[in-house]
């Protein structure tokens, strides 16, 4: 049984309040605080940065700091999902401490934040208590316009009168002193990432006026498109076809979407994903470039990972010896 799995039955949820979603108390006056607190260091830095690049212009330091930003980011969240919520594969507490702070750095929420609204997101995926799909809002109210369920998949579920309960869907996570450091240590973490890294970086090569550049362009900028690219896999791959192809037949609407999957190193092959949520590596044809599930592997090649998951691999490979498509559904990309 799967992490996922042994959360609950949806059968046995409301669908209109299902379990593990709270609606008042302090821990929605608590989501809302961190909400506007860092997307309002993010997005008046955002806007900062494009007046600052605009104004002074900005150069290859920044761009530099930028992308490997980017770049260690992104991959900090694919081990956050495959590792914290999903657990594809085992490792020891000084690698699963690195991890952690991988993922604090992507600037996404805290470790207990992000594995109990995924889970919540599994359980009830494009129904009724979903976290974020383009379908339902925060109450179970189904959108009658595809533009408004997109825009609230992009990115206005943050703003929903709801948050998810960490004691129902993530009791691992509580229980785990290195998750919850870094969880309250979190706002440290968001300052080393959009501040203190870039800022650094850009005065050792380039004096005050690339450090300006680069806590403003290479940090928060960074941190704000890092989170709308993220948030494609919640709008674009839920769109039932719209965008990218159906590899599986699933309950939902996911999809794969090339644009989505390069930019958030794998994660966009959603609909692989949901058909078979606990694989550390979600490709399914040589086509389908997993960046964070090659890491994955590569790190158990070299032994700091172990006991990696892999059903999808394995009922692929059944199919194939038994002479049966190992890829039951290839609708169309719409």
């Amino acid at each position: 049984m799967t992490v996922i799995e042994s959360v609950a039955s949806e059968a046995d949820a409301d669908p209109k309040m299902p379990p593990g979603v709270l609606f008042e108390g302090p821990v929605v006056d608590a989501k809302f605080l961190d909400s506007y607190i860092a997307f309002g260091f993010m997005i008046g830095g955002s806007i900062a940065a494009l007046v600052w690049a605009v104004w002074q212009g900005i150069g290859r330091v920044e761009v530099s700091v930028f992308v490997g930003m980017f770049v260690l980011t992104t991959i900090g969240i694919g081990f956050m999902h495959r590792y914290f919520v999903h657990r594809s594969f085992r490792c020891n507490p000084v690698m699963r401490t690195i991890f952690a702070a991988i993922a604090t750095l992507a600037v996404q929420g805290s470790i207990l934040k992000w594995v109990s609204n995924h889970r919540r997101h599994h359980l009830h995926s494009d129904k009724p208590g979903d976290v974020h799909s383009p379908y339902y809002d925060g109450s179970g109210n189904r959108y009658l316009s595809f533009v408004k369920g997109f825009m609230h998949a992009q990115g206005g579920w943050v703003w929903d009168q709801a948050t998810t309960d960490g004691e129902y869907y993530a009791k691992d996570i509580l229980a785990d002193p290195i998750s919850m450091f870094f969880t309250r240590t979190r706002w440290y973490w968001y300052a080393i990432s959009a501040v203190i890294i870039p800022g650094a970086i850009g005065y050792a090569f380039g004096g005050v006026h690339t450090m300006i550049g680069c806590v403003l362009f290479s940090g928060l900028f960074r941190s704000y498109l890092m989170t709308m690219a993220t948030s494609l896999v919640n709008s674009v791959c839920h769109s039932e076809g719209h965008y990218g192809y159906r590899r599986f037949k699933t309950d939902d609407g996911t999809t794969n979407e090339l644009v989505t999957t390069i930019l958030t190193f794998g994660e966009g092959l959603h609909n692989n994903h949901h058909r078979f949520p606990r694989d550390a590596y979600l490709s399914h044809a040589w086509y389908e470039i997993d960046i964070n599930g090659l890491i994955i592997l590569g790190l158990g090649k070299l032994g700091l990972v172990h006991d990696i998951f892999m059903a999808g691999s394995r009922a692929a490979r059944a199919g194939a010896e038994g002479g049966k498509a190992s890829v039951p559904d290839t609708e169309a990309a719409v």
